[in-house]
């Protein structure tokens, strides 16, 4: 069958695929595997692109950034339940807040939509429950680096020597609140009018 030679014929003229002459036994099976081989990177590069992005592993992170990993749904189950207590912030605090519920009741049952062409995805990210994320290049967070911040203020001189760095906004107060200091704040605020 492979070893025959042939011809298609198109609607619109005749193209001839002749082979000059028949091939050898060895040449098929080697063009076979390597057009095996072919298909299976397209695959695994189609099946990387579905699956699109993943969270930078934890080790990879900087100090103190917070880390996030897929969430697993159960073994052939839709449910979302718990983040593994080894990936939580505060095992007691989720414990507190999961006593007395039922499997399956204890978290949101949500599904990730899409932003910006990008579906996010579900992370367990020191939270009890996981939570619907994707990394900031992946969905583009516009945090207004570029601007100069004319509302931006200085932090109020009785501030703590902890608010090295805060930014502060000149708050807009309403009848009967004044702008104020509170003790221990770093900012301005609204307080009781005098």
């Amino acid at each position: 069958f492979w070893l025959k030679p042939f011809r298609l014929k198109l609607r619109r003229g005749i193209s001839h695929i002749l082979p000059t002459k028949p091939q050898d036994s060895t040449a098929v099976p080697a063009k076979m595997a390597r057009a095996a081989v072919f298909l299976a990177m397209l695959v695994g590069v189609a099946e990387g692109l579905k699956a699109g992005w993943t969270p930078e592993p934890c080790e990879e992170l900087a100090p103190g950034a917070p880390c996030a990993k897929l969430y697993e749904h159960p073994q052939g189950s839709t449910t979302v339940m718990p983040c593994p207590t080894e990936s939580v912030s505060s095992a007691d605090g989720c414990a507190a807040l999961f006593a007395g519920k039922a499997d399956g009741t204890q978290c949101p049952q949500i599904t990730c939509p899409k932003a910006l062409g990008v579906t996010m995805k579900l992370v367990c990210a020191g939270g009890c429950c996981p939570t619907c994320w994707a990394p900031d290049h992946v969905v583009g967070l516009d945090r207004h680096t570029a601007l100069e911040k004319p509302a931006v203020v200085p932090p109020a001189p009785q501030a703590p020597t902890s608010c090295g760095g805060v930014r502060c906004f000149e708050p807009m107060c309403a009848e009967g609140f004044a702008k104020g200091h509170q003790q221990g704040d770093c900012c301005y605020s609204c307080i009781t009018g005098r």
